[in-house]
């Protein structure tokens, strides 16, 4: 018949626990160098960064709206900056496939479509085929964008407001904010 154990003591052969291998007044003090510490926080923080997952928030998803094409640029821009370190926006192939992503719906599923398969084709091209690295991939991909997506009638309708723009309330900061936006966008 096996004895079962009690508190504290040892399972058969084996030794009881020592919990303080040393004499705790023999330990020396621990020296932390916090300027190695914070270096190796920072490599951590670049490592993962470059290899890790994207920070932020990323733009909200494109269906087709014209109006929303420059804010889903304008967006997409700020995302690709504060990812700018992390290997999927350094390489373009897979920023413009990133993009993609975020392009969904059938006002615009065919378009995608295509972009990825002009792509495909450029990378695998037996007479030249093209860096993942090379900057037309994207350059391409933002001129499609325009291209297919730019409201045509932004600056007919910034004219517009410009032409009907009066002061309200004598706020002449809110006047001129708006007079500013609208000539640039009206040009």
């Amino acid at each position: 018949m096996a004895a079962i154990p009690t508190q504290n003591q040892p399972m058969d052969d084996e030794e009881p626990l020592q919990y303080l291998a040393q004499d705790p007044s023999n330990l020396a003090p621990i020296q932390i160098n916090m300027a190695e510490a914070q270096k190796s926080t920072e490599d951590d923080e670049e490592t993962r960064a470059a290899k890790g997952s994207l920070k932020g928030s990323p733009p909200a998803k494109f269906d087709g709206d014209r109006k929303m094409a420059k804010k889903f640029l304008n967006d997409f821009k700020t995302y690709k900056f504060l990812n700018r370190k992390n290997k999927t926006m350094r390489i373009l192939v897979n920023r413009v496939a990133l993009a993609l992503t975020f392009i969904k719906g059938e006002h615009v599923q065919d378009w995608a479509h295509e972009v990825m398969k002009n792509m495909e084709d450029r990378l695998e091209s037996t007479l030249n085929p093209m860096l993942e690295t090379n900057e037309y991939h994207w350059d391409y991909f933002e001129d499609a964008f325009r291209d297919a997506y730019t409201d045509t009638s932004e600056r007919e309708d910034a004219d517009n407001k410009l032409q009907n723009l009066h002061m309200k309330d004598g706020n002449l900061d809110q006047y001129v904010a708006k007079f500013n936006r609208l000539s640039h966008l009206a040009d």
